[in-house]
């Protein structure tokens, strides 16, 4: 996958799309770029691609659970865009481990989803 280097004025420009539209699509993982060291998101071109996908779904109707279901991960991202949306996710999963289980259990599911990543 390309460098994530795009800034978020350039992925506006190319994609129509506002800033809080690609926010939005970034909190609801459909999109999955890094962050840089002033934790500013950084876009690949793939991700510009992805956008744009999204875009053209939203535009002919299509909800946000049916846009997630359309671009499923498997099928839309090479193997190095998955290992970084599930790192993603991970992140996100264990914000929402921490208050909904034991310490022992999170433990237990923090370690499943850190096997599953390496895999991919």
């Amino acid at each position: 996958m390309g460098n994530k280097n795009i800034s978020m004025k350039v992925v506006k420009e190319k994609t129509g799309l506002t800033s809080r539209q690609i926010r939005y699509y970034d909190k609801m993982n459909l999109v999955f770029p890094e962050r840089s060291s002033g934790n500013q998101r950084l876009f690949s071109e793939e991700d510009i691609k992805r956008l744009k996908k999204i875009k053209s779904l939203i535009d002919r109707g299509y909800t946000i659970s049916a846009v997630k279901e359309k671009l499923k991960l498997p099928h839309f991202m090479k193997k190095q865009g998955k290992k970084s949306a599930l790192k993603k996710i991970k992140t996100d999963g264990d914000r929402r481990l921490t208050s909904l289980y034991p310490v022992s259990d999170r433990s237990f599911l923090a370690k499943l989803l850190d096997k599953n990543i390496k895999k991919e």
